[in-house]
């Protein structure tokens, strides 16, 4: 119902006014609705009266609601980070945080107690500055037993080394034992061990192997210097051949001549009128041809 106002008149006395009647009939509905409204409608009671306030605003400052049961609240909840919160209840929300090694092994840090530290350990320094956590590797890695005890392993292709120099430097021991490269055999029982010369022989220098132009794209073997191998293709000039050399001259007849005690054929180049001959046998000190080299004919022996 609108308020109801009683007619006052214009002036007093004026005739225009509500009746008295009228007039007590306007208060009595003005009341009536206000008993109704906060009470039973013949006793007040606001205290246990529940009213509906739209679009009103509260002042925290000069206003305070208390004793409002959460269930009388239309929106009695809210989520925090995933989690329900009931207005007027109390709640825990774990801010915990868990923490994974390699091997599945959790531990657990708990906020405001416990404190993550990140120790860079042997040879390795972290820092931090505001969130950036920094991990650097110190100017040694000597204390990375892993490096120096440990086999390098990659899952695929070649192991590759790029550093600034294009060089993979095995140092000495900085006493008596050189830097050593081994090459294993497929099932690793035996290795051939690539060595420096020693520090007496102050060898600077650099060791190309063939290719290129050469040999092309073939497979080739290195030569040794002791035992015994076969040399192919490769041209070798009389004069260029250092040793003891023999001359004589054929005669149609003869086939034994001289040489130095402990010649063979190995260490032996004959020639018979320039050019190269196998035709002949050493023993002791003789070389014996198998059949005579031609009268006059010019006979070389080059003992190597």
């Amino acid at each position: 119902m609108t308020k109801q106002t009683i007619n006052i008149g214009t002036v007093a006395d004026d005739g225009t006014g509500s009746t008295i009647r009228a007039g007590g009939d306007i208060v009595n509905d003005n009341f009536n609705e206000i008993y109704t409204e906060i009470g039973d409608g013949s006793t007040l009671d606001i205290a246990g009266k529940s009213i509906t306030f739209t679009n009103k605003s509260i002042d925290a400052s000069s206003n305070t609601l208390s004793n409002i049961p959460n269930s009388a609240l239309t929106n009695n909840s809210i989520t925090i980070n995933g989690s329900s919160v009931s207005l007027g209840g109390s709640t825990t929300i774990s801010t915990d945080l868990t923490i994974a090694d390699d091997s599945s092994t959790n531990t657990t840090i708990t906020s405001g107690t416990d404190t993550l530290s990140i120790l860079g350990g042997s040879n390795l320094t972290s820092t931090i500055s505001g969130d950036t956590i920094s991990i650097a590797l110190d100017s040694t890695i000597t204390g990375l037993t892993s490096v120096q005890t440990e086999t390098l392993t990659n899952a695929s292709g070649n192991l590759l080394v790029d550093s600034a120099t294009n060089i993979l430097e095995i140092r000495g021991d900085g006493a008596s034992i050189v830097g050593q490269l081994q090459l294993n055999c497929h099932v690793n029982t035996h290795g051939q061990i690539v060595a420096s010369q020693p520090h007496s022989e102050s060898a600077t220098n650099t060791l190309t192997l063939p290719g290129g132009s050469t040999i092309g794209n073939s497979d080739a073997t290195l030569l040794s210097d002791t035992g015994t191998q076969t040399i192919s293709n490769k041209t070798i000039g009389v004069t260029q051949l250092t040793g003891n050399t023999r001359t004589a001259t054929g005669d149609g007849s003869t086939t034994t001549f001289t040489v130095t005690d402990g010649t063979t054929t190995n260490n032996t180049l004959v020639f018979v009128s320039g050019s190269i001959t196998t035709d002949y046998t050493i023993s002791g000190t003789t070389l014996t041809f198998g059949s005579p080299p031609t009268g006059s004919a010019a006979i070389v022996i080059k003992e190597l």
